[in-house]
């Protein structure tokens, strides 16, 4: 909602103007969607004069509470209010789509708390998403094979419910039943990195590899394509704002800018999954002081789990 009356704006804005550029978002009483000269977006709040916060300057992100403003109509007349303005010194409209529907999920669902204390919490939390930027390519790479193993499942919901929450997670996915590393790569063959522990982990779980090949494609997906086909069949807000927000913890919130479209290859074959235990791993005596042993593997030769078994994996409903 939010982006699509951003465009709105945009197209409308006034050559020259002191005043924000905005509109009422007419689904949420006492809340406006704003530009300023610049084509910067504001959310403001309606605000009562005994409601405020500290202010925020954080990276991109500056909040005011309690600031008298001036917003300017489509009719040329201005208004003038107490709000908390929430702002993006952006006007990349990647980065605006990005914060835009960041600001979607945390305020403009039924009965969100807008109260300058929930604003102050909220705003922090999306702050901390825009500390990283400049995902490198193997990060991208890394989501890409992840978001089409979700968008590829037959229980979609599952699969996102059971993706790892941190990037440096040990596996990609994990279940009450098993865990499962993804592995991407754009080579011919299927090499990969390991740690150690993945495959031969201390604890009593079931271990699964999938190893994707890919290749660059005009005609393939770019990983902002991906993110958006899986985030617009999430009906549930709880899991769609979790999933969003994984994206950007594990892409940067410019993952949108990547060039990088990709497609399986080949695809009758383009992901095979192997069970950890039947794969070779270096020999490490018990007791021995080394760790954190890393190796790379060609799984190329090697033989992968059947179909049957493949596809109660690939559901997260295996046991």
């Amino acid at each position: 909602m939010l982006l699509e009356t951003y465009h709105k704006l945009a197209n409308r804005l006034p050559d020259e103007s002191s005043h924000l550029f905005g509109k009422k978002i007419n689904t949420t009483d006492g809340l406006w969607l704003s530009l300023d000269a610049n084509g910067h977006p504001y959310l403001l709040f309606e605000t009562k004069v005994n409601d405020s916060q500290p202010d925020l300057k954080l990276k991109s992100i500056e909040v005011r509470f309690a600031c008298p403003c001036d917003i300017q109509l489509q009719d040329g007349t201005a208004l003038s209010g107490l709000y908390t303005l929430v702002s993006l010194s952006n006007n990349d409209l990647d980065i605006v789509r990005v914060f835009l529907r960041l600001l979607d999920e945390a305020f403009l669902v039924p009965s969100a708390d807008h109260s300058a204390k929930a604003i102050r919490e909220k705003i922090l939390s999306i702050a901390d998403l825009f500390t990283r930027v400049d995902a490198d390519i193997k990060d991208i790479l890394g989501l890409w094979g992840e978001l089409y193993i979700i968008r590829s499942s037959q229980d979609l919901l599952r699969a996102v419910q059971s993706w790892s929450s941190s990037r440096n997670a040990r596996y990609d996915f994990i279940t009450d039943n098993f865990g499962l590393e993804v592995k991407s790569t754009l080579r011919s063959s299927r090499v990969h990195r390991f740690l150690l522990e993945q495959l031969r982990p201390t604890e009593n779980i079931q271990v699964f590899v999938a190893s994707i090949l890919l290749t660059e494609s005009s005609g393939g997906a770019s990983v902002g394509e991906l993110m958006d086909q899986i985030y617009d069949t999430l009906d549930d807000h709880k899991e769609r704002t979790r999933f969003f927000r994984l994206c950007l913890h594990k892409g940067g919130v410019d993952l949108y800018t990547s060039e990088l479209r990709l497609s399986p290859l080949p695809s009758s074959a383009s992901v095979l999954l192997f069970d950890s235990s039947n794969l070779p791993v270096p020999s490490i005596q018990v007791g021995s002081p080394v760790t954190n042993v890393r190796f790379d593997l060609n799984l190329t030769k090697l033989h992968p789990i059947p179909g049957e078994t493949r596809e109660h994996i690939l559901s997260f409903h295996y046991v």
